[in-house]
């Protein structure tokens, strides 16, 4: 391995640290929301939103609406992750 070899693989460590961080932490987001819907299901079904109880909105429209925020977030944040790593490769070259 040569010192060039070494400094372009800081970066690369940097940008799939950052990688494996946010999607950990999404994948977190997405079972705690889908297991305190399902988990406390009977507990929300005594509250409404928009007239129907919690319980059958997070099933129905909450939790995908949800699931689709967090796809967007991870496209938009991984976008802008790749573009950095990007630049950074070019300033070393």
């Amino acid at each position: 391995m040569t010192p060039d070899d070494i400094e372009t693989t800081v970066p690369t460590q940097r940008y799939w640290q950052r990688t494996r961080r946010m999607t950990v932490g999404l994948l977190l987001v997405w079972f705690v929301v889908t297991f305190l819907s399902i988990f406390f299901a009977r507990q929300l079904a005594g509250y409404t939103l928009f007239g129907w109880p919690v319980s059958f909105f997070m099933a129905a429209q909450g939790s995908t609406l949800l699931y689709v925020a967090i796809v967007a977030f991870y496209a938009w944040r991984m976008r802008r992750l790749d573009r950095a790593h990007r630049e950074e490769g070019e300033e070393r070259a």
